[in-house]
């Protein structure tokens, strides 16, 4: 019943970040955009087919984050011999618009 032979690595390392501290982060802002935004970004691009693009940009107003830029890719869900394709956000940014 001692310590299990794994139990070392099951240990936090010593170069990991302290709780507080900030990484950058893969999506971005996408995390802090509400649900509302997100869907509005992905409700406006067309219905996803097979041969259509499979990554797409939108900018969308996104009350107090303000301008929010989403990176979009199309994914494939299969069911059987069924496959239905959707769009998911991957990644969001503020977006500073230049024209303003």
């Amino acid at each position: 019943m001692g310590n299990n032979s794994l139990a070392s690595t099951c240990q936090i390392p010593n170069n990991a970040a302290a709780p507080g501290d900030i990484a950058p982060s893969e999506n971005g802002i996408l995390g802090r955009v509400p649900g509302v935004y997100v869907a509005q970004a992905v409700n406006s691009l067309p219905p996803p087919t097979a041969i259509g693009p499979g990554a797409a940009a939108v900018v969308v107003e996104a009350g107090e984050l303000g301008l929010v830029h989403f990176s979009v890719e199309r994914r494939r869900a299969k069911h059987g011999r069924h496959s239905h394709y959707f769009w998911t956000a991957v990644r969001a940014e503020p977006f500073d618009d230049p024209t303003r």
